[in-house]
């Protein structure tokens, strides 16, 4: 059956941000993980890609902006911190939808930052509760745990979507379309693209 957004622009990328939405609540879903491709300078200066798996923590589909969380001393932060321009990767294999997100990325508010801490469950505060900082070099395989989660480490990353490229692949046909927003979040261009 050919779903209602197939043919229709505005049902299209009304259809992308349901699915980031969904991604952010609900950890069976595809879109709950998303590829984070960002910039870093390499040894000799040169910049070199680097992408990782993040989870989907948050999503103000009104706003365009996503939410993930790391530790604030991870290499990626000063990645961001230089190259703020990023993009984000989320497919779906079973519904063979993939979205394609240009954003930039900055550390959440204060504000936010404390909502999002006190909203985040015993597992997932564990995962602030390395006493080194991510990357560095350890003796052996297993990272060494302080008593407590640090509260201080524990940095929300706020992506302001730009751009989104929806790529849907059908037996009936291939569906593709590109979306632009302005600096508030309004839609300020879309169209379908050649699959």
């Amino acid at each position: 059956m050919i779903p209602a957004f197939y043919n229709d622009l505005m049902l299209t990328e009304t259809e992308a941000w349901r699915r980031l939405t969904l991604g952010a609540s609900d950890r069976t879903c595809p879109f709950h993980l998303m590829q984070l491709a960002s910039l870093r300078h390499d040894a000799s200066g040169m910049l070199e890609p680097q992408v990782r798996t993040v989870v989907l923590r948050g999503v103000e589909a009104a706003e365009k902006r996503l939410r993930f969380h790391t530790d604030a001393r991870s290499p990626k932060v000063t990645d961001l911190q230089q190259h703020p321009r990023v993009q984000a990767l989320f497919y779906d294999p079973a519904e063979k939808i993939q979205l394609r997100l240009s954003a930039t990325a900055a550390p959440a508010s204060e504000t936010l930052r404390a909502e999002a801490w006190a909203a985040t469950g015993r597992l997932g505060r564990e995962c602030y509760a390395v006493e080194t900082a991510p990357s560095a070099p350890q003796p052996g395989p297993a990272a060494p745990f302080a008593a407590e989660a640090d509260p201080a480490v524990f940095l929300p990353i706020v992506l302001t979507v730009t751009a989104l490229d929806w790529l849907y692949l059908a037996s009936v046909g291939h569906r593709r379309a590109a979306f632009t927003y302005d600096s508030t979040g309004h839609l300020s261009d879309a169209t379908w693209l050649v699959p």
